[in-house]
């Protein structure tokens, strides 16, 4: 029964049960909806957020690897390395003179088996490496060369050449002289005794480039692309882009000396390296982290090689390009 009061002359009606519960149902329902709809949003803006740091990720790496390969070989200009004498650096990567030998400036590493150092198709081990840390089934690629430009050009420092006082090597060239490895600071090209209009030096750049199960700490999960690079006196690993699941190369091989490939391989001999003139490069990118509600079911091709369903919440994707390798094309007489 309806209870009634009567207040200052006017009549003041409650609420029956039946209704109360009928605008909680509703309010219920209503904070539903939001809650649903927040939600939603959320989810949209947190896979949308994956996806272009998928591609951010994608595109810096296919960048840097384009740059990398198309600078294999450089050296200063020089036409051939025949006169330059390897020397050892404190801590290298494999045999004494490895970092600063520029007879083999493109290696490869192809489908890393896991377990022993990762060996090269002419059996070089890349001892540097911690194998444990590399994910199986993935290539290595080693570039050599120097920089793209010189830190010294006969005589006058760079203008970005900084003060710094970190051992580096460079390759010196001289008029008239054959060009030598040496060892110095940066800020020792700003001395006088060496502005010579005929001295130009060349910081040499020895890089590896892998796979690694974790970005940061290890531990995080989150696979990289990752490098053993030539530092001062020894080589040491940096972390270049996060997600970076797979990367597989194929090398195009100019078979009758035109300065075109002829085919492609992906396990190319060791003397087909020396008759790359182009190369494929293939990476899978993964997102940081997992999509609530997702399952990777695909299989992606990365050339000839086919990666499985992962069948987990991780959204992927495949980032490919082809680079010209212009100092590994011999000039056609």
């Amino acid at each position: 029964m309806r209870h009634e009061t009567k207040v200052m002359g006017s009549v003041e009606h409650g609420l029956s049960l039946v209704e109360l519960l009928v605008s909680m149902l509703l309010g219920v329902f209503l904070s539903a909806v939001m809650v649903s709809a927040y939600l939603g949003a959320k989810r949209s803006y947190f896979y949308a957020e994956q996806v272009a740091r998928m591609q951010e990720n994608g595109r810096y790496a296919l960048r840097l690897l384009t740059r990398e390969l198309g600078m294999a070989g450089f050296y200063g200009g020089l036409l051939s390395t025949e006169g330059v004498v390897p020397v050892s650096v404190k801590t290298d990567c494999s045999m004494p003179h490895w970092a600063l030998d520029p007879a083999k400036p493109l290696e490869l590493v192809n489908d890393y088996a896991g377990g022993d150092a990762p060996m090269t198709l002419d059996l070089t081990p890349f001892t540097c490496l911690h194998s444990v840390d590399i994910r199986p089934g993935t290539d290595l690629l080693a570039i050599k060369r120097t920089a793209a430009e010189a830190s010294l050009r006969r005589g006058a420092p760079a203008t970005a050449l900084t003060r710094s006082t970190v051992q580096r090597w460079y390759l010196r060239l001289r008029g008239g002289q054959h060009p030598e490895w040496e060892q110095l600071r940066p800020i020792d090209l700003f001395d006088p005794a060496r502005t010579n209009s005929n001295h130009s030096y060349w910081r040499a750049v020895s890089r590896i480039f892998f796979i690694r199960k974790y970005s940061g700490e290890e531990g995080d999960a989150i696979p990289g692309l990752c490098m053993e690079v030539l530092a001062g006196k020894a080589m040491s690993a940096r972390c270049l882009v996060q997600g970076v699941e797979n990367m597989q190369l194929e090398f195009g091989i100019d078979t009758d000396a035109d300065g075109v490939a002829n085919q492609y391989k992906a396990l190319p001999a060791v003397e087909d390296l020396d008759r790359a003139v182009t190369a494929k490069i293939f990476l899978l990118l993964r997102s940081l982290h997992p999509i609530v509600g997702y399952r990777d079911d695909k299989s992606y091709s990365l050339g000839k090689q086919v990666v499985p369903p992962a069948g987990d919440g991780y959204l992927r994707k495949v980032f490919s390009t082809t680079v010209r390798l212009p100092n590994r094309i011999r000039p056609v007489n």
